[in-house]
Parts: C-alpha cells; sequence; structure tokens
C-alpha cells in the first residue's frame, strides 16, 4: 500500500449498547498483508482500552470495532 494513501486516527471507549449491524472489521496492524474488499478505508488506530496497534477496515460514521486483542470496543473519532 502507497505510503500516501495509510491514514491515522484517534478512537475513544464506546458507552451504551452497541447495535450488531454496525460492527466493522479490524485487525492488527502487524497483518496487512491481507486485502480488503469494497469501498473501505484503511484506517491505523490504536485501541484506547490496552493501546495496542490496530487496522481497521472504515466504512461509515458510527462504526465500531472490537479488539482482537484485549476484546474492548471502540469507535473512531469524528
Amino acid at each position: 500500500m502507497a505510503e500516501s494513501l495509510k491514514q491515522e486516527r484517534q478512537t475513544k471507549k464506546t458507552e451504551g449498547s452497541l447495535a450488531p449491524d454496525k460492527q466493522g472489521k479490524e485487525r492488527a496492524a502487524s497483518d496487512l498483508n491481507t486485502e480488503v474488499g469494497g469501498r473501505s478505508v484503511l484506517i491505523f488506530v490504536s485501541c484506547p482500552h490496552c493501546g495496542s496497534s490496530r487496522v481497521i477496515s472504515f466504512d461509515y460514521e458510527g462504526e465500531w470495532f472490537t479488539c482482537g486483542q484485549c476484546q474492548g470496543t471502540y469507535q473512531v473519532v469524528s
């Protein structure tokens, strides 16, 4: 992936109940060799719970993610 296409965003811990249909896909930042399909944008984030580096497939605002390292849930800060 070209360096100019990489993005990094801030995250926050989720609060309240989460809609299952708004859960996004994420993986460890070290797993970048796998491809992502569709119109998604790859975003580099840090888990607000454990601090691990993550890569998310970001499709829309309000999407939430579960950290594969600690299982904490988080969202991207707008």
